[in-house]
């Protein structure tokens, strides 16, 4: 091989190089510009109020039910309030009895996907409620949209179990059997807007 073979062959193997350099470069110019191209969006709650009326009768056996409460559009719900309301069906008191002698119903209610769990007693109506932390607004740059749907999902709270027992102390008389009553379960929500921010 001569001189001049190996100036070739020398100069074929610089151009090889200075293509392959120019390869990697390229490449790594278009991924980091196509990381660059992320997306704002930004994520914000609207509040709703529902409720759940039911009715019913407590006797010596009490009562139970398990109300499903089910929101969808990955909403979350971060307050339940359960009333229970009553009138004693044998009220004697201030026209035979100068003492209150009402019957006396203890509510006890659940609600695991919360962690709620509490029992209150009265005489004519009891109320319990459990409240959560609102998810915030926030803004997020993600690749797509698809990013931000997974993050609000791990936000949500869209579907609970209330379960209620009721239980009475009815006045000893032969009469007093047990009591009607009416249940509401006002529960207080949120679902997520999302909008892709214009630069």
């Amino acid at each position: 091989m001569d001189r001049q073979d190996r100036l070739v062959i020398m100069a074929g193997v610089v151009i090889l190089i200075i293509s392959v350099i120019g390869i990697v470069y390229h490449e790594k110019n278009y991924v980091a510009s196509e990381e660059v191209k992320e997306t704002s969006y930004m994520v914000s709650w609207r509040e709703y109020s529902d409720e759940i009326v039911d009715s019913g009768y407590v006797g010596k056996d009490g009562w139970q039910n398990n109300y499903e409460i089910d929101v969808k559009n990955d909403a979350c719900i971060y307050k339940v309030e359960i009333k229970v309301d009553w009138s004693d069906n044998l009220n004697f008191h201030g026209f035979i009895l100068p003492w209150n002698w009402s019957d006396r119903v203890e509510v006890s209610a659940s609600i695991d996907e919360m962690g709620f769990s509490q029992s209150a007693a009265g005489y004519d109506g009891v109320e319990l409620s459990v409240e959560k932390d609102k998810p915030d607004d926030f803004i997020s740059k993600v690749n797509d949209k698809e990013t931000v749907m997974e993050q609000v999902k791990d936000m949500a709270r869209s579907s609970i179990n209330c379960s209620l027992s009721l239980s009475i102390t009815p006045k000893p008389m032969f009469l007093d059997k047990g009591n009607d009553f009416t249940v509401h379960i006002i529960y207080h929500y949120l679902t997520p807007e999302i909008k892709e921010q214009t630069q």
